[in-house]
This record gives C-alpha cells, structure tokens and sequence, in this order.
C-alpha cells in the first residue's frame, strides 16, 4: 500500500531548536481567545490551510498545541529536529499516519498514543474541511534517567527501549481519559506568566504524564463488571471532587454514601481514571490551592483555611512538595 499523500505540502513544528515566533496581536481575531499567555505563537495562513502552533517549554518537557484546519487536501510535515520520545492527544477529528517505514497508524478522535519519533519529517495527509486539535507532550530520551530518578512512577514507562524507526510505543491507543481533558483544559485556561507559569504547566504535564504512565501499567488488566455497572458513581464522585477541592473525603465516606464497599470503590475508581481517588483528590486540592496563592489578595492563614489545611505550615509542605517552588512567607 502506498502512502497517499497531497502536493500542499505543510510543515509542522512539533519540536523546534529555533526560538522565532510572532506577537499575540498579530493572530487573527478568531484566534485571540485560544492564546495561551505563557506560550510561545506560530501562525500560517494561506489558501490551502491555517495553523495555529502552541509551544511551552518547561524543564526536561516541551508541550505543542496544534489548531489545524484545512481548507484542501493538504500533506502535513510534523518535524522534529532531534530524537524524541511525544505523549500525543487528539482531539475534533482523526488523521490516517501513512509512511514508509510502518503500515497506516490511525490517529482517532479523543485518543491518545506515545510515538518514538526520530529527527526528520513525518508525513500525515489531511482532507480539505478537516479541523484538528492535535496536543504533544515531547520529551528528549536524555531527560529519562533524571525523570525516572525523581518520579520512580515513570520507571516502566521511560525504560522501554527506543526503536530504530519512529513507531507508536504503545500496543493499543488509549481513550483520552476524563483527568487528562481536566489537565490539558487547565493548561488552555491558564492565564499566569513568568515563573507562575512554569511552574503550572510543568506540574499539569508532568501529571499528565504520570496518568498514562499508570495507564500504560493497568493496560492488560481486566476491566471489572462492577465498575462497568457503576460508571454513573465514579463520574459522580470524580465531580464531586472537581467541584470540592477544599474538602477531605475519605474512600470510607464516599463508600458509606455512595452505598459502594471501600474495596471495589478504590479499585472502580483506579481502573476509570487511572488515579487513586486520594491521589487526584489531592491533585484538585493543589491546584485548588496555588490558584489561592496566586491572587492578589489574601493572607497564608485565610488561604489555608479556604483550602482545608489545618495549619499554614502543613499547606506550605504540601504545596511546595507539589509544585516544587519556594512560597514567601
């Protein structure tokens, strides 16, 4: 099988070792509202598509947004100028991957995949009136060793060996879960600059990161009937601890009131979201907090009574242990 790919030829940057890029005030207006303070803008226009390119670097990680819309068939050249390793969401529609290299890979709507990507073009044609959010965390192998040294979580994931072609990691794509959609809208909304934004954005991807990690280690594991039955519970208690970041609930009470034994919640919970609930529960109690931190006004005493924390210096350790940053006392 050939790949069919179109003479509109269309380069992509998914990762860049050249730093231009263009003022928020020269986008279009249409676009205004997608921008991201802290990120870095690049924009095409011509007859044949728009791009809207997003890019934020933030440690040993890169994170591309990718607005595409194609007004005839265009062929797409993602790029990337050095070996990678690209944690990939998909989101408004599905691309066919033909190369070369490896039989036709489907990018699906609402999935994601982890690619061993090689420096060079990656071709991806694209039908006219087709509009993708495409979502990259990128990550260079060299970064591994530390990565897995911090976060022992990430050890199954980043020791698997990198093929000599560029090829998706993974044996099967994984639906882009609920926690992923929350980090990656907290990161489109997120408003800070400078320093408040680094830190923001490492964390949301590094969380990011850690989901499909986990993810990744349960694939084989059997999805139970019981959380199956009790999809409506666990979509109830994931919101009722989106909406209720300040507030501490033990598996126990949420067992007790959603009439579930503690066991089957716990395992329920992780096998929907790849997450245990006092782990994402904390997840929301953090960013619930560091939003706090950051507005202009408000004491440490009034914050840590706003988040739950019994003490200022039990909200300090916690936070601090989070988002890795100094809070000035």
């Amino acid at each position: 099988m050939h790949p069919t790919l179109f003479k509109a030829n269309k380069l992509l940057m998914i990762e860049k070792d050249r730093q231009s890029c263009i003022a928020a005030n020269c986008l279009p207006l249409e676009y205004q509202k997608l921008i991201i303070p802290y990120a870095r803008l690049y924009f095409r226009e011509d007859e044949e598509c728009e791009i809207l390119s997003q890019h934020i670097a933030a440690g040993p990680f890169s994170l591309g947004l990718h607005d595409i819309f194609a007004k005839d068939r265009i062929t797409l050249l993602p790029y990337t100028p050095f070996h990678i390793w690209t944690l990939h969401f998909m989101y408004e529609d599905s691309l066919m991957i033909e190369g070369k290299e490896n039989p036709p890979y489907l990018l699906e709507e609402r999935e994601c995949n982890l690619f061993n990507l090689h420096p060079g073009l990656h071709p991806v044609p694209m039908e006219a009136d087709r509009k993708v959010l495409s979502v990259h965390i990128n990550i260079r192998p060299e970064f591994f060793p530390k990565l897995m040294e911090q976060y022992p979580a990430l050890r199954e994931l980043l020791s698997r060996s990198s093929p000599a072609a560029s090829c998706a990691l993974n044996e099967h794509p994984h639906p882009i879960s609920a926690v992923s959609d929350l980090l990656i809208q907290r990161i489109l909304t997120c408003r800070y600059t400078g320093k408040k934004a680094h830190t923001f954005h490492y964390r949301c991807i590094l969380d990011l990161l850690l989901n499909y990690a986990q993810r990744e280690a349960q694939a084989h594991e059997p999805f139970l009937f019981s959380s199956l039955e009790h999809r409506e519970t666990y979509r109830q208690i994931f919101q009722l601890l989106v909406d209720q970041p300040h507030e501490t609930y033990s598996v126990e009470d949420l067992s007790w009131w959603f009439r579930l034994p503690a066991a089957e919640l716990s395992r329920g919970f992780r096998q929907h979201y790849a997450m245990s609930i006092e782990d994402f529960s904390h997840m929301q109690r953090m960013m619930f907090t560091y939003t706090l931190l950051h507005k202009k006004n408000g004491s440490l005493p009034v914050i840590a009574e706003t988040a739950g924390f019994r003490t200022v210096d039990e909200m300090v350790k916690q936070v601090e242990a989070y988002y890795a940053f100094k809070i000035k006392r």
